[in-house]
This record gives structure tokens, C-alpha cells and sequence, in this order.
């Protein structure tokens, strides 16, 4: 009978670690579905809808006292107030304000009164309308200035909402670490009982010993065959680096450890050993270098940045960069590829597709490009464009050729270029018309530059090989743009003026239409 006693005894203890950990995991269940209830995202979103709902109430009243005044279009508050209705919309939905039922009628009034007045302003808001769009402005400026003590009221509420369901919750986790902390007193004394049978089975005890034993000598030869095989793969990683055609950098974020750095990237860094590599050193342009930093120490991934490495011999690279961890420090990784060739290739594909290939001018798309860029560096400065058409150009091409033909539009061309400091304001926008644009420049200046442009081809025949020189004559339409007259309207008022001298017998500069 003993070994019957044994036998019920170890049956009891099954019995009784089975109960203990099965009241340990569905207590440890519980927990987990509370902190992942609390964890959710979203989860208490009211406290940032209610001061969002604020912000965009104060910024949709500041749209519309712009529109209201003209100062801005009524599209913006068109924007704004869909913006707005975004913003209300969750706070219509959501439940949270039930918790406090003193606060809840005057929240939902609120809310209730915001919805019902979006409603009729998007009905009525038109930005096709200007007029109707200002009075409209005008009405809800007036309406929703009065509103900031109701949505303080709203955004009190809301965080009391949030607080008192939170503490509920609270409340209750507390009740379940507390059952959770008495099932745990109960596994620790089935893990007692548990220890003393163990106490009781010496001989098993001794036998799972000698088997540890075995398991640990085999351990050991695993890690050491581990142990080996990482540095195998560690002396094949380096190989690779070492032949890739990329330069790698791996360097401490505080920038006093290196744990790697290619060769070749030593070199052009001008050190001597890799403890002494520095990025600092490695830049061209220590402003690029300070950017590179600054993008890195914000957590950025860089991805193919453009820089100018090695002062000694400088040439453009490709950076890519990332943050990680070498151990509990905090490392960059860097790699470099050489992209000088091309770069080359695309600038020289760039000033081919920007430039005329007769003449050596910008053509029209570089041209506009350009002025583009001036009228956003110089919007309150004025600017005049010069629309210039060689006259009976057709002529000279029946008459003496092609050949001659060209040589008189690279003539052209020359003599143009001396009229502006920047080569990329000039430009051959057709067959034999030719565009100038004149930064800073009045249209009685522009007129000015125009005349002196005229007497210079005119008085200055191009020579023939064979034959009387070449007089040329030139047609010239000069406009000076208006406040916040768009590129394409300027461009047709200076070719109407164009049109003018053309049909008003040609060689002549026309300013005005009339």
C-alpha cells in the first residue's frame, strides 16, 4: 500500500498545479486583455477631438474674417469649414459624454448647434459667388466668435469624461491584480508541495542531474560550432564590404567610436587610422555635413541624399544612412556610392534639353522656368519682356539659303546676349523669335533696352561670304507685367504688341495695343 499512497499523493499534486496554474493563466488573461483594451490607439481620442474641434473653430473664424475683408479667396473658406466639419463629426458620435450626465445636455447643445450651422453654411458657401461668399463669411465670423466658452466648456468635459472612465477602468484593474495576487499565493504553495515531492524523489533527482550534465556538455560544443560560424560569416561580411563598390561607415551617434569604416573612405578622410575617421572630415561643404547630422539625430532615414565628398579630390556621392544599436549604443550606419560620372551625364543631358542647339540660347521651356523663378524672388519688383521677331526672315532664307539663315539667328543671338546679366532670361522661343526678360526693369526701360537692340542690328549688317552684307530689321513687342498678372498673360500682351509693330510696317518697338 505505500506505493498506492505515493501514487494518490502525486495524483493530488497533479490535481492541485493544475487548478493553481490554470486560475494563474486566466488571471494573466484578464490583465492582457486590459492592457491591450488600454493600450488600443484611439482609444481616448475625445480629449484631442474637443481641442481640435477648438483650433479649428478660432482658425475657421480667422478664414473667414479674411474673406470677409477680400483678403483671401472664397475657396479657402470653403476648405476651412469642410476642415471644421471633419473635426466635429467623431465628437457627434461618441458616447463618452454619458458619463457625466450634469455636463451632458449643455455639451450635446453645443455640439448640436455647431453641427446644425455647418450644415446650412456648407449648403450656402460658394467660392464662385465672391459677394455671397463675403456676407456668408461675415455671418459665421459673427457667429462663432461668441462660441470660445462653450468649446472650453466642451473641452472640460471631455477630459473629465476621459478621467472618470479612466479611473473606472482603473479601479477595476486594480480589482483584478488583487484576485491575480491571491492566485499567485496559491501557485506558490502548489509550487511548495511540488518542491518537497522533489526533495522526496532523491533518485530522480540525482539521474536529472546527470542528465543536465550531458545537456550542458553538449551545449557547450554547440556554442563553440556557433561561436566559430559567426566568425566565419563575420570574416565573409568583411569580404564583401571590402570588394563592394560602395564605401560603408559605421560610427558611434556621438561620433567618437568607429566600429567600421571602408578603406577607401579612410583615405579620402585623410586619416590615419579608423579611430581617427571623422564625417566632418569626409564633406566638402560643411553646411551639407551640419544637415546630414541634424537629419540623423532626428531619427530620419536617409535615403540617396547628393553630396560633395573628400576635399582632396572632390567628387559627388550618393548617401544613404539609418539609425541602429551596436549593443546598448546608439550607431549610424552609412554607405556611399560615387555618382560623379552620372551626374555629369545628367547635366549634360539637362543643358541639352534646355538649350536651343543653333543659337546656344535657353529655349522655351528653360525660358519660362527662368522667369518663373524670378517672378518668385522679385514678386513686388518689376518686370518687362521683350517679344522679338526678325522681320522677313522667310526672305532671307529663300534668297541666300539655309546656311545663311542660321548664321543670321546666331548673329541675332550674340547681340541679344549682351542686353542681360543672366544668359538664362534669353531664349529662342520660335523659328526666328527670339524672347528677352528684363528683371527689374520698367517698360519705359525695357523700351529703352528694345530701341538700342533695333539700332544695333540695323546699323551693324552681317557679313556674306559673297554678296553685299545683310541688313537685318527687327520687330519688337515690349509689356511690363502687371500686379499679379500671371506668365501666360504677360507673355500674350507682349506678342499682341509683337503683332502690332509687325503689321504697323515692321523695324520697330510697339508698347500698347492702341
Amino acid at each position: 500500500m505505500p506505493d498506492a499512497g505515493r501514487s494518490w499523493h502525486a495524483l493530488a499534486l497533479m490535481l492541485l498545479a493544475g487548478i493553481m496554474m490554470g486560475v494563474a493563466l486566466a488571471g494573466l488573461r484578464t490583465v492582457a486583455d486590459r492592457g491591450q483594451e488600454f493600450a488600443s490607439p484611439g482609444r481616448y481620442n475625445e480629449v484631442w477631438q474637443s481641442y481640435n474641434l477648438s483650433r479649428q473653430v478660432t482658425t475657421l473664424v480667422a478664414t473667414a474674417d479674411a474673406v470677409a475683408s477680400g483678403v483671401e479667396p472664397p475657396e479657402r473658406l470653403k476648405l476651412r469649414l469642410g476642415v471644421m466639419r471633419t473635426a466635429l463629426l467623431p465628437l457627434l458620435r461618441t458616447q463618452i459624454f454619458a458619463e457625466q450626465e450634469s455636463e451632458r445636455p449643455q455639451v450635446q447643445a453645443t455640439l448640436t448647434r455647431l453641427d446644425q450651422a455647418t450644415r446650412r453654411w456648407e449648403r450656402e458657401s460658394s467660392w464662385q459667388e465672391t459677394e455671397a461668399a463675403r456676407r456668408l463669411a461675415a455671418e459665421i465670423a459673427a457667429t462663432l466668435v461668441d462660441q470660445g466658452q462653450d468649446l472650453h466648456a466642451l473641452v472640460v468635459a471631455a477630459n473629465l469624461a476621459v478621467a472618470t472612465q479612466t479611473d473606472r477602468q482603473r479601479q477595476a484593474l486594480q480589482r483584478t491584480f488583487h484576485w491575480l495576487a491571491l492566485a499567485l499565493l496559491l501557485l506558490a504553495a502548489g509550487c511548495a508541495l511540488l518542491a518537497l515531492k522533489i526533495i522526496l524523489g532523491q533518485r530522480r533527482a540525482r539521474r536529472l542531474a546527470n542528465d543536465l550534465h550531458q545537456l550542458n556538455l553538449s551545449l557547450e560544443r554547440r556554442i563553440q560550432e556557433r561561436t566559430q560560424a559567426l566568425r566565419d560569416r563575420e570574416a565573409l561580411l568583411q569580404s564583401i564590404l571590402d570588394s563592394s563598390p560602395s564605401d560603408v561607415t559605421l560610427i558611434g551617434a556621438d561620433q567618437r567610436q568607429v566600429f567600421y569604416v571602408s578603406h577607401s573612405l579612410l583615405l579620402q578622410s585623410g586619416a590615419e587610422h579608423a579611430s581617427r575617421f571623422s564625417l566632418a572630415a569626409l564633406f566638402v561643404d560643411p553646411a551639407e555635413h551640419a544637415r546630414f547630422v541634424a537629419r540623423l539625430e532626428r531619427g530620419e532615414l536617409i535615403y540617396q541624399m547628393e553630396a560633395r565628398l573628400c576635399p582632396r579630390a572632390p567628387y559627388w556621392a550618393l548617401l544613404n544612412a539609418r539609425q541602429l544599436r551596436v549593443g546598448e549604443q546608439p550607431a549610424w550606419l552609412v554607405w556611399c556610392f560615387d555618382i560623379t560620372q552620372r551626374r555629369r551625364q545628367q547635366e549634360r543631358l539637362t543643358r541639352r534639353a534646355d538649350t536651343d542647339d543653333l543659337t546656344g540660347l535657353s529655349n522655351r521651356r528653360a525660358l519660362l522656368r527662368a522667369t518663373v523663378k524670378q517672378l518668385r524672388q522679385r514678386r513686388h519688383m518689376p518686370l518687362s519682356v521683350l517679344l522679338i521677331d526678325i522681320d522677313h526672315f522667310k526672305r532671307v532664307n529663300d534668297t541666300h539659303g539655309h546656311d545663311v539663315g542660321d548664321e543670321a539667328l546666331r548673329a541675332v543671338a550674340n547681340r541679344l546676349r549682351s542686353a542681360v546679366q543672366d544668359p538664362s532670361l534669353i531664349g529662342r522661343v520660335g523659328g526666328e523669335e527670339f524672347a528677352l526678360v528684363l528683371p527689374e526693369t520698367t517698360l519705359a526701360e525695357a523700351v529703352a533696352v528694345a530701341e538700342r537692340l533695333r539700332q544695333r542690328i540695323v546699323t551693324n549688317p552681317l557679313a556674306l561670304a559673297s554678296g553685299p552684307p545683310l541688313t537685318l530689321t527687327l520687330s519688337i513687342g515690349a509689356a511690363e507685367r502687371y500686379p499679379r498678372e500671371p506668365l501666360k498673360q504677360l507673355l500674350r500682351r507682349a506678342d499682341r504688341h509683337l503683332y502690332r509693330a509687325k503689321r504697323s510696317g515692321r523695324d520697330r518697338v510697339v508698347q500698347s495695343e492702341g
